[in-house]
């Protein structure tokens, strides 16, 4: 349920009508009080804390030198946010608020006419965010007479009474509260200011409020309800509509799309592990044992797929079969020979003998080398540089692995029965050339779909995964999302490696003045402005560009 606030309003039931018994509803409509709407003046923004107003300047030129001065309207005339006669503030219905990490600050100003809120009534006021995609009603204002609000104490005294004296299950105790709670409180109220005068109720209200990629503009209105003791009510009429234009990076983004240079060779290398095993000391291929079906019919299934596609020719297919070091060297290096063999005889009656002049056999007696890496990268090994050093010193493959077992038996048998397994092995390498192609290699471009997919989280406000995918990049798209996410350090290290325009001095300029670094904010707009006369009509409208203008 959405949170509402709550005013204790009994202070001003003395400059209300006494007369209670009457229907609010009659009364009220016949005087048409209503509700309004406005903007902060300079002077409660600045009580409140929270001056967003943008500062109106214009950029003079005395010589060669360039310096602010203050103005009532901007040279198109279009309409100034507030204008300050005398003693009097007159507030314009737009105000530019800025986006911090997806979010927006409204405030403004709930004015009421006191014949609104009597001792035995409470007032409820809505504030409805318009949006193109719909209305989305704010966090409610309540504001209770005094008597109504005695009303609503005694109810529940005779609620907590009941439930405490008749202790209740869940079913009672909501059918005691339906009984003796007349007007319940609102949920998770808090207690906020308001200011008093002769005929108004004046209040300050403020809330954050998500964006996203409909959020470009934001009107406000008001709905609210006047409920009395009697159950009349009336309902206020429409209130005056206030907009907010959200002021966001995303006018910087860069939408012109990236490309990437992407090689071309003519000559490509494809490489496939499988694991076949055969019987000890034997050569023979048995699919049906251990799990040699299915790797077998991975072999067919890619080597079928590489000499039928279309895009290149297969010039040639090497077949490498290898052992484990266990054994003697010279029965490992003929039973290796034997399985390759084997193998290659197996493929030809199985695929068929257009693939006998492309297969070339190889084999290694005992794979030495991958042995060693292994034991290099394996933290299972805890004597891993001991066992390096004898295996590179013993050039002797016999006696290496005989002095191997001997010497280190607890890390040997993990070795047997843990590595050992992996360097039975067949390996497949396919040397393809693509057809038609003269050159060796051919550069060309490609749009970077990755770098586009960022571009489009961005401007849909999704500034934490366009971020993701925009880290890599560090470019202006990467420096808008870190603003957006609120990331001032980090924006302006970007900035201060990237060429200096008028977009990257603004950019500056905004990160300057959220980090309070006024002066040299000031400076980087300045900059901004000598180089696109157009980035003095965006300062006008940027509340962060306002605060470094202030003095």
């Amino acid at each position: 349920m959405r949170k509402q606030r709550m005013i204790l309003g009994g202070m001003l039931a003395a400059a209300m009508c006494a007369a209670t018994g009457c229907s609010v509803a009659t009364r009220l409509e016949r005087q048409r009080a209503a509700a309004h709407l406005s903007q902060l003046t300079r002077a409660e923004r600045q009580a409140q804390r929270q001056d967003y107003r943008p500062q109106v300047v214009r950029l003079q030129r005395d010589s060669n030198t360039f310096f602010l001065a203050p103005v009532d309207t901007l040279p198109d005339g279009e309409r100034v946010m507030s204008l300050q006669i005398e003693q009097v503030t007159v507030v314009a219905k737009v105000r530019s608020v800025p986006e911090r990490n997806g979010r927006v600050h409204l405030d403004f100003v709930v004015t009421l006419p006191k014949q609104l809120l009597g001792s035995s009534r409470s007032v409820v006021i809505t504030p409805l965010l318009h949006k193109p995609d719909g209305t989305v009603p704010l966090e409610d204002l309540v504001i209770r007479g005094g008597r109504f609000s005695l009303l609503q104490e005694r109810d529940y005294w005779q609620y907590e009474t009941y439930v405490r004296r008749f202790r209740p299950d869940t079913l009672g105790r909501e059918a005691a509260f339906q009984r003796f709670v007349k007007f319940p409180y609102p949920e998770d109220a808090r207690l906020d200011s308001l200011v008093e005068s002769r005929s108004t109720i004046t209040y300050y209200y403020s809330q954050e409020v998500p964006t996203d990629e409909t959020s470009k503009k934001m009107l406000i209105t008001l709905t609210g309800k006047v409920q009395a003791v009697d159950d009349s009510a009336y309902r206020l009429p429409p209130s005056d509509t206030l907009a907010y234009l959200v002021s966001s990076m995303l006018s910087f983004v860069d939408t012109l799309p990236r490309y990437r240079i992407r090689v071309i060779d003519k000559y490509v290398t494809v490489e496939d592990r499988n694991y076949i095993r055969f019987f000890v000391g034997d050569t023979r291929v048995v699919d049906t044992l251990g799990d040699n079906g299915r790797e077998l019919e991975k072999i067919s299934g890619l080597m079928r797929r590489i000499i039928e596609q279309e895009e290149f020719y297969v010039d040639t297919i090497t077949l490498t079969a290898s052992s484990s070091p266990e054994g003697r060297y010279a029965f490992n290096e003929r039973l290796s020979r034997g399985r390759a063999e084997a193998l290659k005889r197996y493929l030809v009656r199985h695929y068929g003998r257009g693939i006998d002049t492309l297969l070339t056999v190889r084999w290694v007696a005992e794979a030495w080398p991958e042995l060693m890496n292994r034991i290099r990268t394996d933290p299972a090994l805890t004597n891993r540089e001991a066992m390096l050093e004898l295996l590179s010193a013993e050039r002797n493959p016999d006696r290496r692995e005989r002095l191997l077992r001997e010497r280190f038996p607890r890390e040997y048998a993990y070795l047997k029965e843990v590595i050992y397994p992996q360097l039975r092995s067949v390996d497949f390498r396919y040397n393809l050339r693509r057809k038609g192609m003269v050159k060796d290699t051919i550069h060309t471009t490609e749009l970077d779909t990755t770098y586009a997919r960022g571009v489009e989280l961005l401007q849909r406000r999704q500034y934490a995964r366009a971020l993701y995918i925009l880290n890599d990049y560090n470019d202006r798209n990467t420096v808008v999302a870190h603003l957006s996410m609120d990331h001032n350090e980090r924006a302006l290290e970007l900035l201060s490696t990237m060429p200096s325009d008028a977009v990257t001095e603004y950019l500056r300029a905004i990160a300057c003045s959220r980090l309070g670094r006024k002066a040299e904010g000031r400076e980087h707009f300045l900059e901004a402005c000598r180089r696109d006369e157009r980035m003095e009509y965006r300062g006008n409208l940027d509340p962060e560009i306002s605060e470094l203008l202030k003095d």
